[in-house]
């Protein structure tokens, strides 16, 4: 069987338009993320923010798919916010930091897109810039372009002898780029494998993936087009799938 693969999703609120009344609030995924899963030949699940289901929800999948959206909560890493903080969903921060949680301790191999790139780091120890032009340096390279999400902005060297190097087949990458936040202080369990020519982290993988299979990608790879870029973007998908196939068969061996 193929392995099932849950999505983290977001909140959205919709309004009518006519007199801005709220119509109600909806899960979001976006469907890049899905058909990125079920092209590399894995069974994709949306999974709502709802933290009372957490636990439940991971036994149900294989492998976990962090996905990218909003700002996580900077008390999460021990600071306050910042006027050019932006917009932060509790119920997602919490109800993510959670399931991560239940996933590490079931052992699944875990996927990080843009925001879960750093929600792995914050939940293994690190810290975020909260904006990179205000709190670092306002002459960066454009990380939040103004293009279509297909098209590249920059360029991410990657580590000669790296998994994710490996796994892409390149050594180094076109990438879109969509992020004001980045990683600040990098987390302990992770090497930082991809860097942008202005040295900002854009790819983490833990140091053992035999014990823990954990990569992790800045830029969204989910809406690279092969026509546009190499196939390196889809061999991450395929390289998650591959890896919740080996959790599943050996789970299932136990």
């Amino acid at each position: 069987m193929a392995p099932v693969i849950g999505v983290t999703a977001t909140l959205k609120q919709d309004v009518e338009q006519r007199d801005t009344r709220p119509l109600g609030t909806y899960v979001r995924a976006d469907l890049d993320y899905v058909a990125g899963v079920a092209q590399a030949g894995g069974v994709p699940v949306v999974l709502p923010p709802f933290v009372e289901a957490a636990e439940e929800m991971v036994r149900g999948i294989d492998g976990l798919l962090l996905s990218g959206g909003s700002d996580l909560d900077p008390s999460y890493y021990g600071e306050s916010a910042i006027p050019e903080l932006d917009v932060t969903l509790p119920e997602r921060d919490v109800f993510e930091m959670a399931l991560l949680e239940h996933a590490l301790d079931r052992g699944l191999p875990v996927f990080g897109i843009c925001r879960g790139l750093q929600v792995l780091n914050v939940a293994f120890g690190g810290t975020l810039y909260q904006d990179l032009p205000s709190q670092l340096n306002p002459a960066l390279i454009a990380h939040r372009q103004l293009y279509p999400k297909w098209e590249w902005t920059h360029e991410v060297e990657l580590e000669e002898g790296s998994a994710t190097r490996e796994i892409m087949a390149v050594p180094s990458s076109r990438v879109n780029s969509y992020h004001h936040q980045a990683v600040k202080d990098l987390a302990e369990p992770f090497r930082a494998v991809g860097r942008s020519v202005d040295g900002i982290v854009e790819a983490i993988e833990h140091r053992n993936l035999s014990e823990r299979w954990i990569v992790a990608v800045q830029w969204h790879a989910e809406a690279m087009r092969e026509g546009d870029v190499g196939p390196e973007h889809r061999n991450l998908f395929k390289a998650h799938v591959a890896a919740a196939e080996r959790h599943a068969l050996k789970r299932a061996a136990a």
